[in-house]
Order: structure tokens, then C-alpha cells, then sequence
């Protein structure tokens, strides 16, 4: 008899799932976790796009229609931050996001438990952070600083736009975008050498 999880895989996504098997266990795996992942630990976890209506109302005292175009998400946190300054900003970041209000997901765990090298997130949220204490098999250093990469060891956990437990800038505003490559050049290397050497799944199957 089949395997039941095995027996739903598309038969198009086998050879790319065998790839990541035999990389992971060579320690050549790294994973991108996006806003999305979040949103298995709560449906209150807006998303990109939600954010950014959530900012247009900010900036224009009501909710955006269904006919309504706005620029990105980048560029209305920077008017935002413009108008209202950047703690009121960083407080609609953190009241939107229900950080602490949430546990980890099953899926969280499951995650980490597999042997990653790095696992890279553009997540604000703490949710990976904390369900490092379900793990008993993987010890994850968490990197909130780029110029702490250096100094870590991996595995790692590395919050390439800032985390609502460190005092580093979130990285939102298009002006904060402007100036990664700079001020963040360590984190932008270690993706690239992510990239270069490790295989990365586009997306997380979960």
C-alpha cells in the first residue's frame, strides 16, 4: 500500500522534493519564510496587502474601495512615517501584527525541525523565535544584526528585516529599502550565498 502523504504529491513536484531531501541531509538547504508562513499560527496575521490598506487608511482616514490603486506598501509607510513620524509607524506595525497574542504553529515547529542551514525571514514576528523550544534536535542561533552574522553559527535563524524583539530598524519604508544593500551589505551577501549554494524551495509546501 502507498504512502497517503507521498500518494498526493504531484508527480511534476517529486524530482524537485527529492532534490531538497538529499540537500537538506547534506547541510546544503536554506529556506525563505515569508509573511504567508505566519498566517498558519493565526488568520489575524495580515497580509501584505492587507498591510497596505491598513497604511492607506492611515493616510486617508478611510479603507481603500474596490476601485481604489494605491502605490506599494513601501511607499505608503513612508508617508505615513512622514505625517505621523516613525514610532507612530513602528506602533501600526506592531498593533496590526498579533505577534505575542499568537503561539507557533504546529507547521512552525515542524519547520525548524528539519536540518536547514539558514533559515532566512523577512518576518517581523517572533513566531520562529519561539518555537525554537519545541526542538531538541537543532540548537537555532537567532541573527537580528547583520554585522552579528560573522560571530553566529548555524544553524541560524536570520531576520533579514528586523524583528520586534530587537531594537534594529524594521525595514518597511521605501527609504529603508533604498538603503539595505549598504547598511545591511552582510545580509544581503548571506542571501546571495544562499542562493549560490544552497538549494532554496520557492515557496514552503505547508
Amino acid at each position: 500500500m502507498s504512502d497517503p502523504v507521498t500518494s498526493e504529491i504531484p508527480a511534476n513536484l517529486q524530482p524537485y522534493l527529492d532534490e531538497i531531501s538529499q540537500r537538506l541531509l547534506s547541510g546544503h538547504a536554506a529556506v525563505m519564510v515569508g509573511s504567508g508562513f505566519s498566517r498558519n499560527a493565526s488568520p489575524d496575521f495580515p497580509s501584505w496587502n492587507q498591510l497596505g490598506d491598513l497604511l492607506y487608511e492611515t493616510i486617508h482616514g478611510k479603507r481603500p474601495g474596490p476601485d481604489t490603486h494605491y502605490l506599494d506598501v513601501p511607499t505608503l509607510a513612508h508617508e505615513v512615517e512622514a505625517a505621523l513620524g516613525r514610532p507612530a509607524l513602528d506602533r501600526i506595525l506592531r498593533d496590526a501584527i498579533p505577534d505575542l497574542a499568537s503561539d507557533p504553529s504546529p507547521l512552525h515547529t515542524k519547520l525548524l525541525e528539519l536540518p536547514w542551514a539558514d533559515v532566512l525571514t523577512t518576518n517581523y514576528d517572533t513566531l520562529l523565535e519561539r518555537a525554537r523550544s519545541s526542538i531538541s534536535s537543532r540548537r537555532y542561533e537567532i541573527v537580528t544584526n547583520s554585522n552579528d552574522l560573522g560571530d553566529s553559527g548555524k544553524p541560524r535563524i536570520v531576520k533579514l528585516h528586523g524583528s520586534f524583539q530587537s531594537d534594529r530598524r524594521l525595514i518597511v519604508t521605501d527609504e529603508d529599502y533604498r538603503c539595505y544593500p549598504e547598511e545591511s551589505a552582510p545580509f544581503v551577501n548571506t542571501v546571495r550565498q544562499a542562493l549560490g549554494k544552497h538549494t532554496m524551495p520557492d515557496r514552503v509546501f505547508w
